[in-house]
Parts: C-alpha cells; sequence; structure tokens
C-alpha cells in the first residue's frame, strides 16, 4: 500500500485484511515500530481472527525510517480495498491524518 501526503513524503508497506482465516501472526509485520496491538480497536489476544470485521490495517515507511500506520473500515468488504472505505492514518510523531478510500 502507499501514501502520499500532500506537501511531504510517500509512505509505503504492508497491509492486512482481517477475515476469519487470519491468523495472530499475519499481523506481525503491521507492530513493527509501534507497540503490539491497537486498543481502541480491539485485535484479538487468541490464536486466530474469529469473524470478519471489514477492517485494514497497514504498516508503513517513510523516508528516514518515518512509520506510519494505518486502518480503515472498507465500505464492501468483499471487494476489499477497491471496494472504498474510510479511515485513519497515524504518523509516529502522533498526527492523525483522515482518510477517504474510494471506489474505483
Amino acid at each position: 500500500m502507499s501514501v502520499a501526503i500532500a506537501g511531504d513524503a510517500t509512505y509505503t508497506g504492508p497491509f492486512v485484511q482481517v477475515t476469519a482465516e487470519s491468523r495472530l501472526e499475519t499481523f506481525e509485520p503491521m507492530w513493527r515500530g509501534w507497540r503490539r496491538g491497537w486498543g481502541d480497536w480491539g485485535f484479538p489476544e487468541t490464536a486466530f481472527v474469529t469473524h470478519y470485521s471489514g477492517r485494514v490495517v497497514a504498516n508503513l515507511g517513510g523516508p528516514n525510517g518515518d512509520r506510519m500506520r494505518c486502518r480503515f473500515v472498507l465500505s464492501d468488504p468483499s471487494a476489499g480495498l477497491s471496494g472504498g472505505g474510510q479511515g485513519e492514518c497515524q504518523l509516529a510523531a502522533g498526527r492523525r491524518i483522515d482518510i477517504i478510500l474510494n471506489r474505483r
């Protein structure tokens, strides 16, 4: 996934769409550079995610090792990111950016 911030940098990295088949270790790359989990989203503490949530998380890297993490709720989960949705990204310094994913 890539996120470009106007007048700033482009951040790229992996994303995970949460599904019933997602194993907890699938999320390990999402915590790189952050504390484990994302408390107010209720990430699982067991070996498996037990339901489909329509949620996507991403852990992106930018220039000079800067980090950005993102979370989205999909409008049409079966269509993935191309079905649109909304969410937010957070830079390591704490700045939050609202994001709208347009349907393709």
